[in-house]
């Protein structure tokens, strides 16, 4: 599969995550560069791919935990340079009330509850394909997607 074939099939959805994921458009816009970067240096290992969308998401995750480790650490620099608190990273801004409820709601989750809510509700990745992208047995998988789910729910409901 070409470059061009994968961004045609797998951009939008590949930067819908990185953007929900980062809280960002612009640093979605950077991870997703680099990801084709990346990308486009296992050419080789294409032949040996056997769910391109699955391993097209796990090296799209590693790149956002690779910009997120930086991003950390340079925060974590600035404050100790500054000595003043860090910026919370914004989540993405809607017009609807509703999609903003979720949105607000899903960045209250931890990492790895958000990452399976997304790649499941939003991708339609199965449990096993999850626990590839994401270095999880697949009932870890499904045990972090129960418990978001219903932290979501809580949350939608105003009990937290």
């Amino acid at each position: 599969m070409t470059l061009d074939e994968l961004y045609d099939t797998y951009g939008e959805k590949m930067y819908h995550y990185l953007a929900v994921r980062l809280g960002s458009l612009q640093d979605a816009e950077d991870v997703l560069q680099e990801t084709f970067c990346r990308l486009a240096r296992y050419s080789v290992r294409w032949a040996l791919v056997h769910n391109p969308r699955a391993f097209v998401f796990k090296v799209l995750r590693n790149e956002s935990n690779r910009y997120l480790a930086r991003r950390i650490k340079d925060e974590t620099d600035e404050r100790t340079n500054l000595d003043r608190p860090a910026e919370p990273v914004s989540i993405i801004e809607s017009p609807d009330e509703n999609a903003s409820q979720v949105a607000d709601a899903l960045a209250r989750l931890p990492d790895e509850q958000r990452d399976i809510i997304i790649l499941k509700v939003f991708h339609d990745f199965t449990f096993k394909e999850i626990a590839g992208i994401c270095g999880l047995s697949a009932n870890t998988a499904a045990s972090r997607y129960r418990y978001a789910k219903e932290k979501l729910r809580i949350l939608l409901e105003g009990k937290i």
